[in-house]
Formats: structure tokens, sequence, C-alpha cells
């Protein structure tokens, strides 16, 4: 019994060592499988680990619709959407670069993404300097569908800012550009001889269309300038004369409802800064931009409307240019001139693209 027992006994303990042998090289193998297999992932694992902070510089009140809904939401859908691998640091309010700024800046990265008015470019690309003009004024609820992202304007933007290093994010819609003054000036004749307030080469053009002289008084100096009788009008953006407190000094405002062109702000970023991201995020920053953009520019044609009440509540006379009223038909005429000399600086093409991207 005892040699059954020890010859039992020895095959069970043979039976223990031989299995514990075998759970033990299947765990060295599955070891050296993991071990292997993290050699091998060890790149995309990094990859996926990595981390990207995108800079962006606003200017003007942080609490303009081009800036509140725009900037909040991005960063979130950045962030959400790339699940915490891209962060978005804004710094508000000119902080780190103010309005005339904007294109060195970008170009130079010293941020990646950046509000800008879309005049600032008009100079170097061609197809800005093509929308900053009188023959551009879709109106507020028709804008997404002319230049919103994925329209054929949008495309040819963005892909004439590229060749400057630059991506467009968002096109933004300012609404037309106005009119203060303490007298009407709502026909064309009302600005024969008077100096009025520009802000750039487009606004310049049109006051000497009309038979005006143009005055390039800074900011700042526009409300005393009216109080003064130093100009006897001001054009600018509607949003910037309820900023500047212009019913102050202003009883009449012309809103010109697309016949001086449109102002126009947006986003752009650095195509490097773009070009540095992998494939996937690229298109969670692109995509992010689009949503905001969209988001943005509705708020914006909203805050128009409101902002025309505005002046009105606080005592001004405010003239809208309607189609087919006699002002309206009297401005088209007056300035269908200029709109003839600034399409024959454009390409052909470039023309026909904006005119019938607005029909």
């Amino acid at each position: 019994m005892s040699g059954k027992h020890s010859a039992i006994k020895g095959a069970a303990w043979t039976a223990g060592e031989s299995s514990t042998r075998i759970v033990a090289d299947r765990r060295r193998l599955l070891e050296g499988a993991v071990g292997a297999a993290a050699l091998l992932g060890a790149p995309r694992l990094a990859a996926a680990a990595a981390r990207y902070t995108l800079r962006l510089a606003t200017w003007g009140s942080p609490s303009a619709p081009q800036v509140a809904d725009f900037v909040d939401e991005f960063q979130k859908l950045v962030r959400q959407e790339s699940h915490g691998s891209v962060q978005v640091q804004s710094f508000p309010a000119g902080s780190l670069v103010d309005e005339r700024a904007v294109p060195s800046a970008i170009q130079s990265r010293v941020v990646d993404i950046a509000l800008t008015t879309m005049g600032s470019w008009a100079s170097i690309v061609p197809t800005a300097g093509a929308l900053n003009t009188v023959f551009f004024s879709p109106t507020g609820e028709r804008f997404d569908k002319v230049i919103g992202p994925g329209t054929p304007l949008f495309r040819a933007f963005d892909a004439d800012m590229a060749n400057h290093g630059v991506r467009l994010l968002a096109a933004l819609y300012n609404g037309p550009v106005v009119v203060v003054s303490n007298f009407p000036m709502g026909m064309p004749a009302a600005f024969r001889g008077k100096t009025v307030r520009v802000f750039d080469r487009l606004t310049a053009q049109i006051v000497q269309t009309l038979g005006g002289a143009p005055s390039t008084i800074g900011v700042a100096d526009v409300y005393p300038a009216l109080q003064r009788g130093t100009v006897k009008a001001a054009i600018g953006g509607l949003e910037g004369a309820i900023g500047l407190k212009e019913y102050e000094v202003g009883k009449d405002l012309l809103a010109t409802n697309g016949l001086f062109g449109i102002l126009m702000t947006g986003y752009v970023m650095n195509k490097a800064s773009l070009d540095a991201l992998p494939q996937g995020l690229q298109k969670v920053v692109l995509d992010a931009a689009y949503r905001a953009g969209r988001k943005a520019s509705q708020a914006m044609v909203v805050a128009y409307g409101e902002e025309l009440r505005q002046m009105h509540q606080h005592g001004m006379t405010v003239t809208q240019l309607q189609p087919g009223t006699a002002p309206y038909e009297a401005f088209k005429t007056a300035l269908a001139p200029l709109a003839r000399k600034q399409e024959s600086k454009f390409p052909a093409a470039l023309v026909k693209q904006i005119l019938d991207a607005q029909r």
C-alpha cells in the first residue's frame, strides 16, 4: 500500500509540477507578446497621448457676437471632439494682438488663430479685395448660402489665403455700414461737398464717388469730430457707432442696406499650425470652426437688427434704404460707375463667381 501510495503521490506531484510549469510558460509567452506589442505600438500610443495647444487672439469687446458666440463654442467643440488632445487658449480684447496687427501676427505665427477684418487682407489676397467692394453685398439672411463653409466662394477664398500661409476658418456677417450725421443723408446729393469720416479705401472711394471729401481720422476722434462739426458725417460699423455713443452727437443714421458693401470679419489660422496637427485633429479644428462660425454669424444677423432698434431708442432718426424706393435706386445709380471700376480690377472669373453666388 505504501508503494502504491507513494506512486500515486509522485504522480500527483509530477502532474502538479507540470501544470505549474505550463502556467509559468504561458505567463512568460503572454508577457513576451504584450512586451512585443507594446514596442510595436509605442509610436501609436505616443501619438494618441500627444497634446496640442492653439493660441487664439481676439480684439474688441469680449461680449460682441463675433467673439462671445464663436470662441466659447469653438473651444468646447475642439476639446470634446479631440477628446482633450487639443486645447484652445484664448487671448481676448487685444491682449496679445490688436486688430491692425492680425495679418502679420498670423503669417509670422505669433498666434495660431485670430479674429480679423477681411478688408485687412485686401491688398495681398485678391479674393479679399473683391469682397471688399460695393458689388459684394449679400443680405444677412443669405450670407451663409453665399459664403458659408462648403460654398464655392468660401473654398476659393480659403485657397487664395492658403497661398499666403493662412487658412480661412470662418467668414462672419457684420452687416452694412451706417452713416451717422446731424442732418438727413438719405440721398446721394447730401454727400456733395461734405467732409465725411471714412475708415478704409472702399469707404473713401464711395464718399468721393458721391462728391464728398473723405477724412481718415482715427476711431477715438470720431465722437469729438462729430460734436464740433469737424466732419459732417461718419461712416462705420453699427456696433462701433453704438460703442462710441455716436447717438449722443448725431441725430440721423442711414442704414445703407448693402449699397456701400458690407463689413465682414472672420477667423483665420496659420497654415503651418494647422498642418502640424495629425490629419484627424486637423478635421476636428476645421469642423469646429465651421460650426462655431455659423452660430456666430447667425447671432450677428440678429444683433444687427437689435442695434438698429437701440439707435432709434436713443433718439436717432433711423433711415434704412429699401430696394425699389427712390433713395435706394438713386444711390445704386450713383455708385454704379464705382462698381464697374472695381469689377474691372479683378479677374473676370472671380467677379463672375462673386456675382453668381449672390443670385
